[in-house]
């Protein structure tokens, strides 16, 4: 009795899984599907799941209807930046909370991580009117500088960091070795599998990123892709929606890309979480 109970909960469970799956799946699939269909196609009913013709045209015109080589552009240096500097100022800020003893270290770093508590739009418009005194608005260094740190890249990586033997620390110091080179020659190498998994949180936050941008840029010269996309939208959205689905598709598709390739690191780095939490 137990074991057909047993099984049937195992059924259960791989049912919820693979109903989870085909929610999460499905409307990327009919985005793609979309993007390729023609536009009798895409209000035919009942709908269909795949074209009976590959409409690569879709994709030519979405590109020539707005200027994406410039949206494309912005959003990587945003995006790059972004990600480079949350990985070094969480590497360097985790260092230390872990490994140095300051005074007032640990009420600190609670205030630090609380600050996650706190919604990103309260502090909007302080953010906006520091970014106005230095006349950083509708620049990239008002896109990128505020986004340079993080509280959830500082706990991470210090909870990492936390488990590496105080010895190690210890003997370089006695060798010679300044904080710097030690973080840099022996810790830093400990950390790629957490430094994978910030790095690809951070770098899909920053491209998915839609209200800082909007609220920062002004010219269409620093408009990102999803900037780009929600005007796209408003113009051409419901006359093609053919274009409008390889648009979509075309701005989700470095996300796709870089999570395809850093999924075993990413996964690697959330597995050494659980344990090391």
């Amino acid at each position: 009795m137990s074991l057909t109970v047993k099984r049937v909960g195992m059924s259960v469970v791989y049912l919820a899984l693979v109903g989870t799956v085909l929610l999460t799946v499905l409307p990327l699939f009919w985005m793609i599907s979309t993007s390729l269909k023609s536009a009798s196609e895409v209000f035919a009913y009942p709908p269909k799941l795949l074209p009976s013709g590959l409409q690569w045209d879709n994709y030519s015109n979405a590109w020539d209807m707005a200027p994406w080589g410039r949206y494309f552009l912005n959003t990587a240096l945003y995006t790059v930046c972004t990600v480079l500097g949350v990985l070094a100022t969480s590497v360097m800020s985790g260092y230390a909370f872990a490994k140095l003893d300051f005074k007032g270290r640990d009420s600190m770093f609670m205030a630090y991580v609380g600050t996650m508590m706190i919604p990103a739009q309260v502090t909007i418009i302080p953010v906006f009117v520091i970014l106005s005194k230095l006349h950083w608005v509708d620049t990239y260094a008002g896109l990128i500088v505020p986004g340079l740190t993080g509280a959830f890249g500082c706990f991470l990586l210090r909870q990492f960091i936390a488990t590496i033997p105080s010895e190690i620390i210890e003997s370089g110091l006695i060798d010679g070795a300044g904080h710097l080179k030690i973080l840099r020659a022996i810790v830093a190498p400990l950390l790629y599998p957490a430094l994978a998994t910030l790095g690809i949180f951070t770098f899909m936050g920053t491209w998915n990123n839609f209200f800082w941008p909007l609220v920062v840029t002004n010219s269409e010269d620093l408009r990102t892709v999803q900037i780009g996309l929600s005007s796209f939208q408003t113009q051409y959205g419901t006359a093609d929606w053919g274009a409008m689905m390889a648009a979509a598709t075309l701005v989700s598709a470095p996300v796709l890309i870089v999570f395809f390739f850093a999924q075993k690191y990413f996964i690697e780095g959330i597995t050494m979480t659980g344990i090391k939490g």
